[in-house]
């Protein structure tokens, strides 16, 4: 079997985009700029705990390289080092504040919209590829992610690169593009680790599948051979790690025996599948009256369930047009003809469908640890399917008008209903966004039962039916007070930003400052909550006895003692948690 790929250029389909040039996919790629670069960092510096680690991080060599989360190095973050490293370069070169930690994630996320519309172009047509290119610009939750420090927005498109040049190997028949996939698989994996191998299915099924034209033997060599480079990628910087000694390095944060591997495999490894108690990275609240560190919501991704993306809170974060998606899955292989031999839209569809349903299935039934902006995984493929979708509809108006328009009619009425359904939790939106986006639909509708101007009366439907999502987005961006602890989109006002200390807390610092040495830590506290705002007010070390979440086991009585007497550490700070280490607590409240 032979495969090549084909630019798609259907005439009913791209007619009038391409009277534009590349004008459309142009605005198309800086609306989705604006979206996450408009006033970037401005109403935060982000995520505490990984802002606090980037600070540390450019304090010295060994802190950058651990990822140390406090500037004395006695314990790591609970992430590989790649995008920390990011974030720590963009803040060397444009200073400790929210829009150079943003921005690695905000470039990452208008470079996928770009490179999503040209794999998509490349596959399905011109159309099709912008569709997918909006769909992706307008996605609420990919915004709220990538305006933010967390990493995902930079995992993500390096698995959009590592995607594209899986498909290169299939176009080309080079092992070269596939080493070269599986090499930026292994830089997606040393951003947020086993959650970047959530798309190797899909990678595996698409060459395998779509090189046909090597033999079975010569497949199963060339994915082993990536395999392995995958893996030596992947766990370079484990391994290394691993391989210092425990009292040259910090502690592993997040980890339960010191190690980096127990990392990937534990808490960001098998607790992300089978973990029920979300409670582990979400403080609810607490009672201190000088350091107030509470951070999460709670409920965040609802009860596992076929109907979890369906419903509230996930559905106005990602699934808007999960409907259409699903249904131009589906439209879309049929209009593909034939799968024997499988041309280049059969192994889009393996590409986008292999990515996008696996995380369907996670996200809804998954009772493991995870946060809503995890569902930012789903973005490109979802997109993806919307493009194909229309150049579905496409093939099914050159043979049948009359059954397009029942098709349109029915998966976009389908996915209409359901947007209307999840406004209808928002009263304050409700009402004028529902009459907007339905009077567009039913005209887009009406001009297609006419079966005149088709290509228009199907941007119509789409443009209703993007609406939604882009409303969203458009709140998302312009809210004046958003979720930055735990991202997520839409209205609403997140927690406090525990970055900016009250006259309380000044004073508190003040006087650590005043009665403590400059090359000892300035306290020590349960967990990072209490720690960040200290280490980010005063670029001082501060221990923290549990890590992340206080779950961690870095210091005993007996290494506190030994803090105590060399004078490195003179004050412990207790907001009201300090019982979760009841060794401690009564070492401290003896001593």
């Amino acid at each position: 079997m032979s495969f090549k790929s084909e630019t798609i250029n259907t005439p009913g389909q791209s007619n009038q985009i391409k009277g534009l040039g590349w004008l459309i996919p142009a605005a198309i790629i800086l609306s989705g700029a604006f979206l996450r670069f408009y006033q970037l960092g401005a109403s935060s510096i982000g995520n505490a705990y990984y802002a606090a680690a980037v600070k540390s991080m450019l304090t010295s060599w060994p802190n950058f390289f651990f990822v140390a989360f406090e500037p004395g190095g006695s314990v790591s973050v609970d992430k590989p080092p790649l995008g920390l490293w990011l974030e720590a370069i963009s803040a060397g070169l444009m200073g400790l504040n929210g829009f150079a930690l943003a921005f690695p994630n905000a470039l990452a996320g208008t470079l996928a919209v770009a490179l999503l519309f040209f794999m998509v172009k490349k596959q399905f047509g011109l159309a099709a590829g912008a569709t997918a290119a909006l769909v992706l610009a307008v996605t609420p939750i990919t915004i709220a992610t990538e305006r933010n420090n967390t990493m995902d927005g930079m995992l993500v498109f390096a698995l959009l690169l590592a995607s594209w040049a899986v498909w290169r190997a299939v176009e080309n028949g080079r092992a070269s593009a596939l080493m070269l996939g599986m090499l930026l698989m292994g830089a997606a994996f040393n951003i947020k680790m086993l959650q970047a191998y959530m798309i190797l299915p899909a990678l595996y099924a698409l060459y395998f599948f779509g090189t046909g034209y090597l033999s079975w033997q010569k497949r199963a060599l060339h994915l082993g051979a990536a395999t392995c480079l995958l893996l030596a990628v992947s766990l370079s910087w484990a391994l290394l790690v691993d391989s210092v000694s425990a009292d040259s390095r910090p502690f592993i944060g997040s980890s339960t025996n010191n190690s980096v591997m127990e990392l990937i495999l534990g808490h960001n490894g098998i607790k992300r599948l089978v973990s029920t108690d979300n409670s582990s990275e979400t403080q609810t609240g607490s009672e201190s009256t000088t350091l107030d560190i509470s951070s999460g919501t709670p409920n965040e991704v609802g009860a596992a369930g076929a109907l979890r993306l369906f419903t509230e809170p996930l559905a106005p974060q990602v699934s808007w047009l999960l409907p259409m998606a699903l249904m131009g899955l589906a439209l879309g292989w049929v209009m593909a003809g034939k799968p024997s031999p499988l041309n280049d839209r059969h192994l889009a569809l393996i590409l986008w469908g292999g990515w996008l349903l696996p995380m369907g299935l996670y996200f809804s039934f998954t009772t493991g640890l995870w946060h809503t902006y995890y569902l930012i995984m789903m973005g490109p493929a979802l997109a993806a399917l919307v493009g194909g979708a229309v150049w579905a509809f496409d093939q099914v108006l050159k043979k049948s008008p009359v059954l397009c328009a029942g098709l349109v009619l029915l998966s976009s009425g389908a996915t209409l209903g359901f947007e209307m359904m999840i406004l209808k939790g928002y009263p304050d939106v409700f009402g004028t966004a529902s009459a907007l986006i339905a009077t567009g639909w039913l005209a887009g509708i009406a001009v297609l039962g006419l079966l005149r101007q088709r290509t228009r009366a199907l941007v119509l439907v789409l443009a209703s039916l993007l609406a939604p999502p882009f409303m969203w987005s458009e709140m998302t961006t312009f809210n004046p007070q958003p979720e930055v602890d735990l991202p997520k989109a839409g209205p609403g006002r997140g927690q406090p930003d525990i970055t900016v200390l009250n006259n309380t807390q000044l004073k508190v610092i003040d006087y650590l400052l005043a009665h403590t040495r400059a090359d000892g830590y300035l306290a020590a506290t349960l967990d990072s909550h209490g720690a960040s705002p200290l280490i980010l007010a005063t670029g001082r070390a501060v221990m923290t006895f549990g890590g992340y979440v206080g779950k961690d086991n870095i210091l005993t009585p007996t290494g506190l003692k030994k803090l105590v007497a060399s004078g490195r550490l003179r004050y412990v700070i207790d907001d009201g948690n300090l019982w979760e280490k009841p060794a401690i607590q009564t070492w401290v409240t003896a001593n």
